[in-house]
C-alpha cells in the first residue's frame, strides 16, 4: 500500500473528551503514538499527512520528521481539517487514493485496510450492516470535498450522496471511535 496516503485528522481540542485526543492514553502510548505505529504498516511514514495544533508542530515532529504534519484551525470542523491538508500538500499522490481517518478511530486491524485497498474507486468499509473507518476516496472525490463549505458540511453525509463501495470485513474494529474521555 506505499502508493496510498493517509490522510489522518487530530487537531481537534477534544472538548467532550476532556482535551485533546491525540494525547490521550491508548495502549501504554499517546492515541497519535498508536496511530503512527499501525500507520507505518499501512504506508509510508511520507504518505501520511496529519492535521495538528500548529502550536504541536515540534511535539509531533519529534515523533517523527518523516510524516507531513500540517497546522490545521483547532476550533474547526473535522472537515476544515481535511481540507486543510488537501490545500497544504495539493501535489499529493495527485491521481491515487487516499485513507481519511480521525485520531479517535483506531482502526487497527491490517485486513480491513488491505480489503478498501482491493475495491474500486471510493470504498467504505462495513461490519454487520455498519459503515466504518477509514474511508477510501480517490483523488476526483477529494477535489469535490475541497470545495465543500467547511462550516456546513460533512464527509459522511457528502459520501451518503455518492457511490461508494461498501466492502464487508470481519472486524467490528472498524467502528471504534474514541469520544469520552479517558478513564
Amino acid at each position: 500500500m506505499n502508493d496510498l496516503r493517509v490522510r489522518l485528522l487530530a487537531a481537534g481540542r477534544g472538548k467532550r473528551a476532556g482535551g485533546p485526543k491525540a494525547w490521550g492514553p491508548y495502549a501504554g502510548k499517546t492515541l497519535l503514538e498508536a496511530q503512527l505505529g499501525f500507520l507505518a504498516t499501512v504506508t509510508a511514514p511520507e504518505n501520511i499527512d496529519i492535521a495538528i495544533q500548529g502550536e504541536w508542530l515540534e511535539r509531533c515532529r519529534a515523533l517523527s520528521t518523516r510524516v507531513n504534519w500540517i497546522a490545521a484551525d483547532p476550533d474547526g470542523s473535522p472537515l476544515a481539517s481535511l481540507q486543510a491538508l488537501l490545500a497544504a500538500l495539493p501535489h499529493a499522490t495527485p491521481r491515487g487514493r487516499s485513507f481519511i481517518l480521525h485520531v479517535d478511530m483506531p482502526a487497527f486491524d491490517l485486513r480491513a485496510w488491505r480489503a478498501l485497498e482491493a475495491a474500486p474507486g471510493d470504498a467504505v468499509p462495513v461490519y454487520e450492516g455498519r459503515r466504518g473507518h477509514p474511508v477510501l476516496l480517490s483523488a476526483e472525490t477529494l477535489d469535490a470535498v475541497a470545495r465543500l463549505d467547511p462550516a456546513a458540511g460533512r464527509l459522511d453525509e457528502f459520501l451518503r450522496g455518492r457511490t461508494v463501495a461498501e466492502v464487508p470485513v470481519n472486524t467490528d474494529v472498524i467502528l471504534a471511535n474514541l469520544n469520552e474521555a479517558p478513564k
